[in-house]
């Protein structure tokens, strides 16, 4: 992992802190916990499009099948990672729905910002 990978994580570990803080002072107390689970799954979602961004393609196929390829490719794979996470963590360990969600919420903002761009492709 490179520096750009890790600057982008701890861009998203403190938007999700920011939001354990919400959570924690104005909701309830005992649904904070659950707003990391939820920051966890978005950092997997993260983590799975940066290593999907900077795969390695290979010379022998067509760069528009290649291109269609990985990015149904990826996008299953986030889908089934993500869905896997939550079904975990307000199926099996009965955390809070909402408070996951809004971890998984405060996660992905990153990926609002213009500069994401520039992290994930470095």
């Amino acid at each position: 992992m490179n520096a750009s990978v890790i600057r982008l994580f701890l861009y998203q570990f403190v938007l999700v802190f920011g939001a354990f803080v919400i959570v924690y002072f104005f909701i309830s107390k005992s649904q904070s916990g659950s707003v990391w689970f939820g920051g966890l799954i978005a950092v997997a979602n993260v983590g799975l499009l940066v290593r999907c961004a900077r795969r390695k393609t290979k010379s022998n196929m067509d760069a528009a099948k290649q291109a269609l390829l990985v990015a149904y490719s990826c996008s299953a794979t986030r889908f089934i990672a993500v869905s896997a996470l939550f079904v975990l963590g307000m199926g099996i360990l009965k955390l809070h729905p909402l408070a996951v969600l809004f971890g998984f919420v405060a996660g992905l903002i990153i990926l609002l910002f213009p500069h994401t761009r520039k992290l994930i492709a470095n």
